[in-house]
Formats: C-alpha cells, sequence, structure tokens
C-alpha cells in the first residue's frame, strides 16, 4: 500500500487517514475531558431525534481544520445533502482534506454537484462496488448481468472528524433521517470521542483503499462536464444563502448540540467501545470471510451472553429460524427479550414486512415482547421543531443489554445486514448509555406510539394500544392499512425471497 498526505489528489493512490487535529478549536475544547480519561477508553454521547443528528453532522464538518472521512449509503441531492455538501466544499477551500465514500446502488453518483466537487484537489470521491452502466437502460443490463457482485452492498454510516471525533449509527445523509421529509425515519447514532475514534479511521482507510472502491474519475459519466467548480462555488453560496431562511435552518440555529460541541460542553459517557465491521472484500469473496468476523455473528455471541435483559430496535426483523430459537432459549433462561419493529403501516418494504410477519406467532409464543411502531410516533417532537406532521418510519438498530451495555449500528436482523451487505456499529460498556437507550425504548413503545402484539387462546394476533386521550385500542388486523396493504404483504410473504431481503 502506498499512503499519501500530500495536498495534491492522485485519485488512483492509496491514502492513510491524517495525524488528528491537536489545535483546532474543537480539538482544544475536548483534550481536557479526554486527557482525564484511561487511553484504552471512549466518552459516548446519543443523538436521537433528527434535528440534533443533522446539527451534528453539520458542526463536525464546520469545525474541522485537518480531515474529514465520510462513508455512507444513501447521500441524497435533497436539502440536506446539499447543505452538508456545501459544507464540505468550504472546508476543503479552508484546506481540510476531504475523503467520501458512497455506496453505488445507494446513491446515484450522476449529481453534477457531487462530480465538480471531485474536482476539488482537496476532495476525493469513491464510489462502493459500483455499477458500471450510468444511463438508465445500461445500468439496468449490467444489474441483471452482475446481479451476484451488485447484490452485496455498503451499509455502512460513518463521519470522522480530524481524527478526534466519530459519528456512527443507523442515519444515512437524506432529509428523512433529519426529521425534514412527509417520512420520519426514528433512529439512533452515538457520537465518539477517545480510544475508538483511531479504530473508526482505521476501518474508513481499509474500505477506502479496498479493491472495490474506485475513483470517481474511472467511472463513465454521460455528462460530467456539466457543472466545474466554480460554478459548483456560485451554487454554493446561492443555495446556502437561500436556505438560512428556511424552516429547516431556524430550527437548526434553536438546536443547542452545536454550541455545546464547539465549547466541549457535550456530556460524554466513558468505557470501553469496540468497533464491529465487515471486511469489504465480503462483497466480492464472501467465501475468503470467516463467518466469526461478520459483525452479526460477533453480536449473536454477545446476545447469548446476557443475564438479564435484550431489548431491540430494530427496523428491518426477519429473525429465520435460529433468531427465533435463539430469543426463544433466552427466555427459557428467564432473559426478558423486547423487540421493536415496524409494522405494516411503518414498514417502507413490504416484502419486508411479509416475510417478518411469518416470525410473529413463534416470537409471541416464546414468550417475547413484540411491539410495532405506529405512523404517528414521535410526533410532539417533531413538532416543536417543524409546522406540519409527518409519517414516522423505525429505522434504528440499537440494542439495550443488560444494565450496563448496549449496540448502536446499522446492522438490521435480517439476511441482507447480516449475509450479504458490510454494516458497521459500535458495541459500548457503560450503564449511562444503556439507560438513556432502555428509556428511548419504553418512550417509543408507549401505548401512544406502537402497538403491542399478543395471542388470544386461539393463537390469533391481537394488536393493542391507546389514542391521544388515552382511551385504549384494539385489533385484529394489521393496523392503521388499506386492505391491500395487507394483501400485498400477505401475497409476498409467501416468495422464496428472505435471503435477498
Amino acid at each position: 500500500m502506498t499512503a499519501t498526505k500530500d495536498t495534491d489528489y492522485d485519485p488512483g493512490r492509496d491514502s492513510s487517514a491524517l495525524d488528528p487535529a491537536e489545535d483546532s478549536a474543537l480539538a482544544l475544547a475536548l483534550r481536557p475531558e479526554i486527557d482525564s480519561r484511561d487511553k484504552s477508553q471512549s466518552g459516548f454521547h446519543l443523538v436521537h431525534d433528527g434535528l440534533s443528528a443533522f446539527v451534528a453532522r453539520a458542526v463536525l464538518v464546520e469545525e474541522a481544520t485537518v480531515s474529514l472521512d465520510l462513508k455512507y449509503y444513501i447521500y441524497s441531492d435533497d436539502t440536506s445533502g446539499r447543505i452538508l455538501t456545501g459544507l464540505l466544499l468550504q472546508a476543503a477551500d479552508r484546506g481540510v482534506r476531504v475523503r467520501l465514500l458512497v455506496d453505488d446502488l445507494g446513491t446515484r453518483i450522476t449529481n453534477p454537484w457531487v462530480l465538480a466537487l471531485d474536482s476539488h484537489p482537496k476532495i476525493q470521491l469513491r464510489v462502493f462496488n459500483p455499477v458500471e452502466g450510468r444511463s438508465g437502460l445500461r445500468r439496468g443490463f449490467e444489474q441483471l448481468l452482475n446481479f451476484g457482485r451488485i447484490n452485496h452492498r455498503m451499509h455502512n454510516k460513518l463521519l470522522v472528524c480530524d481524527g478526534n471525533v466519530a459519528i456512527t449509527g443507523g442515519r444515512n445523509i437524506a432529509d428523512g433521517y433529519f426529521s425534514k421529509a412527509e417520512t420520519e425515519f426514528l433512529d439512533v447514532d452515538v457520537l465518539a470521542i477517545g480510544a475508538v475514534v483511531q479504530d473508526a479511521s482505521d476501518i474508513f482507510d481499509e474500505y477506502w483503499n479496498s479493491e472495490v472502491a474506485i475513483p470517481v474519475t474511472e467511472l463513465a459519466f454521460a455528462d460530467d462536464n456539466t457543472c466545474t467548480l466554480k460554478e459548483l462555488r456560485e451554487r454554493v453560496e446561492k443555495y446556502l444563502k437561500g436556505e438560512r431562511e428556511s424552516e429547516f435552518s431556524r430550527a437548526l440555529e434553536k438546536s443547542d448540540l452545536a454550541e455545546n460541541l464547539k465549547e466541549g460542553e457535550v456530556a460524554f459517557h466513558w468505557g470501553r467501545a469496540t468497533l464491529f465491521s465487515d471486511p469489504p472484500r465480503k462483497v466480492i469473496d464472501r467465501a475468503s470471510v470467516p463467518v466469526s468476523e461478520y459483525p452479526g455473528y460477533k453480536l449473536e455471541k454477545i446476545i447469548q451472553q446476557c443475564k438479564q435483559q435484550v431489548r431491540i430496535t430494530n427496523a428491518y426483523l426477519i429473525p429465520g429460524v435460529p433468531g427465533v430459537d435463539l430469543f426463544s432459549t433466552l427466555q427459557g433462561m428467564d432473559v426478558q427479550v423486547d423487540i421493536l419493529t415496524n409494522g405494516l403501516a411503518t414498514n417502507d418494504v413490504a416484502a419486508v414486512h411479509g416475510a417478518y410477519s411469518r416470525y410473529r406467532k413463534p416470537l409471541l409464543q416464546a414468550g417475547v415482547q413484540l411491539y410495532e411502531l405506529r405512523p404517528v410516533a414521535e410526533q410532539k417532537q417533531r413538532l416543536h421543531w417543524f409546522k406540519g406532521s409527518s409519517r414516522a418510519s423505525l429505522h434504528a438498530k440499537t440494542f439495550v443489554l443488560d444494565d450496563d451495555r448496549a449496540f448502536v449500528g446499522s446492522i438490521n436482523l435480517d439476511s441482507r445486514s447480516i449475509i450479504q451487505n458490510t454494516e458497521i456499529g459500535m458495541l459500548i460498556e457503560n450503564p449511562e448509555i444503556n439507560r438513556a437507550l432502555n428509556e428511548l425504548f419504553e418512550t417509543w413503545i408507549a401505548p401512544d406510539a406502537a402497538w403491542q402484539l399478543s395471542l388470544d387462546d386461539r393463537d390469533h394476533i391481537h394488536w393493542t394500544a391507546q389514542d391521544d386521550d388515552g382511551n385504549s385500542l384494539e385489533e385484529t388486523k394489521e393496523p392503521e392499512t388499506h386492505w391491500w396493504q395487507r394483501l400485498q404483504a400477505r401475497l409476498l410473504s409467501r416468495l422464496p425471497i428472505e435471503t435477498q431481503i
């Protein structure tokens, strides 16, 4: 491997993380707390509301003085994506080296903003496991011909600022993850400092320098000269100026997190952290990767060791027979398993719900407490910032493990996450983070936010909840859905596609 730290960008060369910033405002603000701790420990701060999640990313980009490393499954060309793109460009203009790695299936790299961004001497852009055809028809043929390769995607989410701060979790870069869309994805991130940040940088380097991370300049584009760097700067300045008066920007200004981060006043809880990540070669040579290296396998082993409780928040729950057996075994050992997932009304993938629905009765029969999110969840929090309502959908992937550990990451409990995709997640050994995630779980399973499932004496599923006035609600079919949604999910549940979703 040839590591380069020069200012000139050679897209064909490997590169490594730069030394951490030492004299930046953010580094100086964080240093007293970091220096007072054991060097093997890390500090953690949970971010669960969408607005704060965007603020955290924006502040890290704005405060960077040395380097920014980002990798995301989805990086959208919407309000949040364009604001972040503008901030990345401004960071590069003041001398910050920016490396951006995106998945090709989740992020269509045809946006002229992004292409112009890569022409900046301080910005490097790579695409993970790309489909060769960029146009719709050619891309479709490539997907059919190379399905075995392109079916494996980089589902990771990670941002590392100056080698000093990292943020990871379930959120992509898109309005829906930051409380600015008709569908709001409920999610959780962890902001981390200390020892684990070096691990995050090492993982990013492994992905960046892998053979499946292709410089964007090596890919063919039909309109690769539609926006120059000069034009991009003008567009960014105009766009950011227009956004300053928007509801989203005003809400950002009212958030305390930005100032607290800059002043080093964010409350971090300290403990040991382990960052799990699939090796990038898993997408092209899965046979060469031992199952023991899969984050999902490691997480399963940790869950097996729990003695008191396991509380899971997971967007796509398809446990399969092994998962049902695991949770049944835990219940038999007096370890209470509680799970919150999406119902049909909040799931954005009908095929996933169809597959999940086959396992509800076995889970309930085993004693698992099962909850499904309602579309009205989190409305009070959103209306604190924005006018109008949105439909909630669960996207979080968190685990409360006994009373002293927690896990936050990108891993869904389905075959796609465990076997097909590459994922990332952080095991946190800290009772305060454990309690915070447990309290969030309680909030999200409250009767006005989620349906609780149970079985009657004939093994039929019942859903119970409460309305805004505290009145009891009960359903005997998928709540808050239309007949055609239920029919579609029922038909899809019969298809043998469980390993692909």
